[in-house]
């Protein structure tokens, strides 16, 4: 603690040593693409490989029925498609894989693919998708995970309100923009163990799933993390390992595959959407007594980690602070969708938007200072959070409060800024 601690690859990073998995080379090495399924709903009704699979330098090209293991993975709902069969459920959804001598003759054979589309009836927001009668995006329905927090008596908490504050928050889905894209690199060794260096962030995870797609026992896979080049949680997911897998495993030969950026951004994980209902109320003088709320979080077509985003932004609606009466219900909602799941904070900055501005709001109907109000609500030892949680030591909130109002005080620059908070 205090200590300025030199960051370990910073050098490599800076002087162009680092090396990613984008630079890894192999002799007789493949380059992949992936056939992208371009609309959002659909019934596939017909996939013709034939104009791919005649062109000069192409080693495979890869459909769902070429794969040896199970068609299904997730970091934590197997829900997900390797490659599409029968149905796509967002533009990003894998429908084949080419692997060939260069990538310009890869990407000439992914043009060459043709794809028969049934589309269906699209759903792009949480809360239509709850809707009767709304398109089904999997065959159980759109709702993946309803979570609720109860605690103490919310009708008697609003009871002893002499202020309410009801508002609705919507916050947009974001793109992680790491500087390197998806990348990776696999090849078969000397025993035939399949070893795939990629931009990664959880490889026992990764070599699990891949295991089950390809029909693998898990100790003949090794997945490497690479030198990395950003990730915020979006490479928290499997990106292109199993992809990597299957074309190694088809060809016998090394291959690497690279995301382009448009690709990128169409395929891979976002920060959820996440749209917040809630209500709180604070008696004259200025202790909170009761919230409820509802949060509708749109996991896009598939559940990565999205119903822990949901699930940790529900538990942190009320902030850092003590209620003594909580009534909260979250959606983690099935949408047509580019996929939400890890990204920095995971669930909570929607919250804190949620929460702080119900707070400015409270202090000023109430003509209290709004950092005040803050230190007079804020959570402490012996205290208890949303969940019934009771902390004993550590919590630190109030010392964090106190010390910014100390700066702001010293700092004349601050305090013309702050002038409201001192």
């Amino acid at each position: 603690m205090g200590l300025s601690i030199p960051k370990v690859d910073a050098f490599d990073k800076v002087l162009g040593k680092a090396v990613y998995s984008e630079d890894i080379s192999f002799p007789n090495m493949l380059y992949g693409r992936v056939l992208r399924a371009g609309i959002p709903h659909a019934v596939m009704e017909e996939i013709d490989i034939h104009g791919a699979k005649v062109i000069e330098g192409v080693a495979c090209v890869l459909t769902a029925k070429d794969i040896r293991g199970v068609n299904r993975y997730g970091a934590a709902f197997q829900d997900q498609c390797a490659l599409a069969e029968h149905k796509v459920r967002y533009i990003g959804d894998p429908v084949a894989l080419v692997a060939a001598e260069t990538d310009e003759i890869a990407k000439d054979a992914i043009k060459a693919i043709r794809v028969k589309y049934r589309e269906l009836p699209v759903v792009t927001n949480p809360r239509e998708a709850l809707a009767d009668g709304a398109p089904s995006v999997h065959e159980k329905g759109n709702l993946l995970l309803h979570n609720k927090i109860r605690k103490g008596n919310i009708e008697k908490g609003f009871e002893q309100a002499d202020v309410v504050v009801e508002n609705t928050y919507r916050t947009q889905m974001v793109d992680h923009a790491y500087i390197e894209t998806e990348s990776g690199v696999g090849f078969l060794d000397e025993q035939g163990n399949l070893v795939i260096w990629s931009a990664n962030q959880y490889p026992f995870r990764n070599q699990r799933q891949v295991a089950v797609v390809l029909g693998m026992k898990e100790d003949r896979i090794r997945v490497i993390r690479a030198t990395t080049g950003g990730a915020f949680g979006g490479k928290d997911d499997v990106t292109v390992e199993i992809h990597i897998g299957l074309m190694v495993q088809a060809t016998g030969r090394p291959v690497r595959l690279v995301l382009d950026r448009e690709e990128s951004l169409m395929s891979q994980t976002k920060r959820h959407a996440i749209e917040i209902w809630t209500r709180w109320g604070a008696t004259k003088n200025g202790k909170l007594c009761a919230m409820e709320g509802k949060v509708f979080g749109d996991t896009g077509a598939y559940a990565g980690l999205g119903p822990f985003v949901v699930r940790k932004c529900c538990f942190h609606l009320s902030g850092p602070y003590h209620i003594p009466n909580i009534m909260i219900d979250s959606y983690c909602v099935y949408t047509n969708n580019i996929i939400a799941s890890a990204m920095r904070g995971f669930g909570v900055p929607q919250a804190a938007i949620a929460h702080e501005t119900q707070m400015d709001e409270l202090a000023k109907k109430l003509r209290i200072n709004p950092l005040q109000f803050r230190l007079m609500n804020a959570l402490d030892n012996e205290l208890s959070t949303a969940t019934g949680q009771v902390f004993h030591e550590g919590v630190g909130i109030k010392a964090t409060l106190e010390k910014i109002k100390e700066v702001v005080i010293r700092d004349p620059s601050l305090r013309s800024y702050w002038r409201d908070l001192i």
